[in-house]
Formats: C-alpha cells, sequence, structure tokens
C-alpha cells in the first residue's frame, strides 16, 4: 500500500469513527456536505427566499444554545430546551438543562424567572441580553429587519441547506455571522455569531413547527412578583 493510500484510508476510518463514536467532527469537514456541490444563490433565489422567511408569522422549535468564551475556549457552556416566536416581536426561551428556566420576551421587556420561584426579573430593553434575544427573532422571523442591518457577504446552497454568511452595516458587538436555513421547510436551523470579543454564540434548531400558539405563551405566570434587573 502506497503512503497515498494509506493515508486515504486513514481519513476515511477516522470519519467513520466519529460518527460511530459520536466524537466531534474534524475542524474545517461536514460530513454532510463534503462530496455535495455549492452553487452561489442568484438574486431572484435570495428574494424568493426572503419572502418565504418573512411569510413565517410564528414558529416553535427545539434548541441547543452553545456560548465559547474566549478565555475559555476549551470548556464551551450548552443548553437545552423549547423556543416560541412570534411576530412582531415575541419571544418565549424555555431552558431545560442544565437547568430550568424562562425568558419572555414581548418586544420591549425581557423577563427572567425560573420555574417555581415567587418572583421574576425584569430588564430593560436596552440591556444586553435584551439586544441579543431581539437579534435572535429578527434571525428567525424578520429577514427584512435582519438585511437592514447586515450584508450578505456570501450566499451558498448545497442541496437543502442554503448558509448565508453576514457582517454588520455598522459597528457592532457582532462582528459576523452565519445563518443556515433549511431550504426544505424554510426556517433557520442554525446561527453562529461572532463577537468583537472573540466570544462566539451558536444555536441548533430543530423540529420546527409552525402550529398556532396561545397568547399565554407570553404571559407571566398569576402571582410572580416583578423586580428590576441590571
Amino acid at each position: 500500500m502506497t503512503t497515498k493510500t494509506r493515508h486515504k484510508g486513514m481519513g476515511i476510518l477516522a470519519i467513520l469513527l466519529a460518527a460511530i463514536l459520536g466524537l466531534p467532527w474534524i475542524v474545517g469537514f461536514n460530513p454532510v456536505n463534503a462530496f455535495a456541490t455549492t452553487e452561489s444563490l442568484s438574486t431572484e433565489e435570495l428574494r424568493e427566499l426572503q419572502s418565504k422567511l418573512n411569510e413565517r408569522q410564528a414558529l416553535t422549535v427545539k434548541f441547543a444554545q452553545t456560548r465559547v468564551s474566549s478565555l475559555r475556549p476549551k470548556k464551551p457552556s450548552t443548553s437545552t430546551g423549547r423556543a416560541v416566536f412570534a411576530k412582531p416581536a415575541k419571544f418565549r426561551w424555555e431552558f431545560e438543562k442544565p437547568a430550568a428556566d424562562v425568558l419572555l420576551f414581548d418586544g420591549r421587556t425581557l423577563i427572567s424567572y425560573k420555574p417555581g420561584d415567587s418572583t421574576a426579573t425584569k430588564f430593560s430593553p436596552n440591556a444586553d441580553r435584551a439586544r441579543e434575544i431581539k437579534e435572535v427573532i429578527d434571525f428567525v422571523l424578520d429577514f427584512d429587519a435582519l438585511l437592514a442591518r447586515y450584508s450578505i457577504k456570501e450566499a451558498v446552497r448545497s442541496k437543502n441547506l442554503i448558509t448565508l454568511s453576514l457582517k454588520p452595516k455598522s459597528s457592532s458587538a457582532i462582528t459576523d455571522l452565519s445563518i443556515e436555513i433549511d431550504a426544505k421547510s424554510y426556517f433557520v436551523s442554525a446561527i453562529k455569531m461572532n463577537f468583537q470579543n472573540r466570544n462566539t454564540t451558536e444555536f441548533r434548531f430543530s423540529e420546527p413547527s409552525a402550529a398556532a400558539i396561545s397568547p399565554d405563551a407570553f404571559s407571566l405566570p398569576r402571582g410572580l412578583k416583578l423586580v428590576d434587573g441590571v
């Protein structure tokens, strides 16, 4: 066996082991799209994408959120749960793991509480956490608002996945971001944000549902006392 053939065989073996054992993929290698051809989206295709994404009025998904700090790059923190989005700017974020927690946003005020607590914390719309949540809502439901603040650097399709690379049009805490869109169901399946401080936040969404959402989904449970947060 030649050195070249041996190296090729070892590469395939590594990929198979990663798939079987659930190991992280080799950096820079995407097993789903490795052998798929990619093509840039035309202006007309981008307009169609914009129209389809803007059609959504509500969306319920399961999520996995991963944050990586530049101070501890090898120790990411991951949370999972369920998220509910509704236009124009309503949002319910239910953390299930590592701990139960709920975030409610009505477009103006962000409220955080833990199930079973007697108090809930209210944040200003200008708070960092509230601004980040509003960004996520726009990424998922308001493509027009997204394009008003970001320029598309690249838009490519690979099979049933569309990937957009964007940069902010003005100074922002976010340096760049990428969005993955399921081209079959036309929903945002992943968002990755890179920040000026070199931290990153990534969201993965799955099991999308466009079923009607109860107005109570965005209401605070009775009996909770609101306190002001920082």
